[in-house]
């Protein structure tokens, strides 16, 4: 067998098989054609309500906890070492 033929079967085996493969699960994997392309319709997502404004419902507040990290400070609790 000559270098050159060599070669190319080498090369077809390396890149050729695989990408025939890969080709043919795609095609193979694709989904039923509900409208243009792949991806059929779009979906259009929808945004969140507003929150409420009615002045009868006031927003929660935030846990002290919270409102100690969110400030960098340390926590207040002192850890003690258990006695063993």
């Amino acid at each position: 067998m000559s270098p050159t033929t060599q070669v190319l079967l080498s090369g077809a085996l390396t890149f050729g098989v695989p990408l025939a493969l890969a080709f043919r699960e795609l095609r193979v994997l694709r989904r039923p054609n509900r409208g243009a392309g792949w991806g059929g319709d779009p979906i259009v997502p929808t945004p969140p309500p507003p929150p409420p404004t009615d002045p009868e419902t006031p927003s929660r507040p935030l846990p002290e906890c919270l409102i100690i990290a969110a400030r960098g400070l340390p926590e207040r609790s002192v850890r003690e070492p258990e006695l063993v």
